[in-house]
């Protein structure tokens, strides 16, 4: 293997966290949302918390409540849509419902 290729493979392994683009993500029980401006947030797809937000690669998210003051909203229906250039995160409770719009 030559240093061409191992330029491209450290490229490579650094894309995704570096050059991350406007989008979401889904992975084990949460929605990866990045707004392209430099905040990255998570949200637990069970509960509807904000369980991380970075901006950068500071986090600003305190984990011992996630986004909620007092019990949080429990189990939620948690989806996402993107229009343009937005994506709107629901969070779906039987007496409540809230967005995050990104």
């Amino acid at each position: 293997m030559n240093w061409k290729h191992l330029i491209a493979l450290a490229y490579a392994a650094c894309a995704p966290s570096v050059f991350a683009a406007f989008g979401v993500t889904t992975g084990s029980g949460y929605l990866g949302v990045d707004t392209g401006g430099g905040l990255v947030f998570r949200v637990s797809t069970t509960s509807g918390d904000i369980t991380s937000l970075k901006y950068g690669s500071i986090e600003c998210q305190d984990s011992s409540k996630y986004t909620h003051i007092g019990s949080g909203l429990g189990t939620a229906t948690v989806s996402y849509k993107t229009t343009g250039n937005y994506i709107v995160v629901t969070i779906a409770t039987s007496t409540l419902t809230q967005y995050y719009v990104a």
